[in-house]
């Protein structure tokens, strides 16, 4: 059967609850379209043109939006933000995929060692580390200004031809990261879950401090990208999932109150969320529950990696839209028969009502078969519960 909507009036129902003209399908397939073109990691993240000309001749991958792979303009960082943070991180960026290089990953080490230097000098504790690695002291100033600026203009046109040429709207616009996942980065996961307990305050005063920064940073790389004229440019893609296994009394006290606080600034303010939570959320879908209160309904999809789908849709209901979410593993081990199965139960399990997006857990890995992505694609209109 044909399509009844476009790409852009099938999400923005499920955004609001409706009911579409069938499921949505949103495979986040950022590294695997430049791997099948057969580009350098290195080409992925600098050649806006020719990275974009892969999604546009791979656009069966793809689905009802496409991820213009944003870290590429702001991962992590808190200046030059170009795909691999070359300031404040050691995030290493190699010039082929597996298994000659790698796709980009980070050395982790403890950068803010004490809290209150950070707090009294402000981020040039963070930016001037000599922990660092990264070669910041040997890059020039009309390097730092063309990453922060002249970049981000280019890969914005770039993603503006794609939605152009396709009609594919954008996933999203801007991207943020919750504070906890940036302390992650700072100070390190085993540093950080041991701050939570023997210095929570500290903790709390860092949130406040970097929140609104990383909220407005997120909007004004969004208005960079088309906000207002490029279909899906109005989306904030908010990265989460803060340090894994979190008990409820850490989730209620530093997870959950920032969170609200950034989704509520996106709203108020015009844009919609695409909340892209890892790790496991079943625990919390209760106060998630209330991710909608004192906001218009309709501006926000939680997109769930480890947390159980069915469980979500019994508790989220018609409060929120949900994507998500098959497994990583079985897109590249698995058969196209296996994904359809795992795709069927989802949408058995999820559709009822609206407010679903099929989507893959988190994005969808490197070396995925690219038939199990197409299974994915085809599942979606193969089982349609709103005929």
């Amino acid at each position: 059967m044909a399509d009844k909507m476009t790409t852009y009036e099938r999400i923005e129902a499920a955004y609001r609850m409706e009911i579409p003209d069938r499921v949505p399908v949103t495979p986040i397939v950022c590294y695997m379209i430049p791997y099948l073109a057969g580009m350098s990691v290195k080409e992925m993240f600098t050649e806006p043109e020719k990275h974009v000309q892969a999604f546009i001749d791979f656009k069966d991958l793809i689905g009802d939006n496409c991820e213009p792979n944003l870290i590429v303009l702001d991962h992590l960082s808190m200046l030059g933000r170009s795909g691999w943070d070359q300031v404040t991180l050691d995030w290493r960026i190699y010039d082929q995929f597996p298994p000659a290089g790698n796709v980009p990953n980070l050395y982790e080490k403890s950068i803010i060692e004490d809290y209150d230097e950070v707090f009294e000098r402000g981020f040039a504790t963070i930016l001037f580390n000599r922990k660092l690695e990264n070669n910041v002291w040997k890059r020039s100033l009309e390097d730092f200004l063309y990453y922060q600026y002249e970049f981000r203009e280019r890969w914005a046109k770039a993603w503006r031809h794609f939605v152009d040429v396709t009609g594919v709207p954008l996933l999203k616009g801007g991207r943020a990261c919750h504070p906890l996942d940036l302390l992650q980065y700072y100070r390190g996961i085993f540093n950080l879950t041991q701050d939570l307990y023997e210095r929570p305050e500290q903790v709390k005063q860092f949130c406040d401090w970097v929140y609104e920064y990383e909220a407005f940073h997120a909007m004004d790389i969004a208005m960079t990208m088309g906000a207002g004229e490029v279909p899906g440019a109005e989306v904030i893609f908010f990265v989460n999932g803060g340090p894994p296994g979190m008990s409820r009394s850490i989730y209620d006290e530093f997870y959950w109150p920032y969170a609200k606080k950034m989704i509520d600034i996106w709203v108020n303010r015009g844009f919609k969320v695409w909340n892209h939570w890892d790790n496991d959320h079943t625990p919390f879908l209760e106060t998630i529950k209330t991710i909608t209160d004192g906001i218009p309904k309709g501006k926000i999809v939680m997109d769930f990696e480890k947390t159980d789908m069915k469980k979500a849709k019994e508790v989220l209901g018609r409060t929120v839209c949900i994507a998500g979410n098959v497994p990583s593993a079985l897109l590249v081990y698995g058969s196209p028969e296996e994904v359809d199965a795992c795709c069927k139960q989802l949408i058995e399990d999820c559709a009822e009502g609206g407010g679903f997006i099929l989507e893959a857990e988190c994005e969808v890995p490197w070396n995925s078969k690219p038939e199990n992505i197409r299974a994915i694609i085809d599942a979606a209109k193969k089982y349609n519960p709103y005929q």
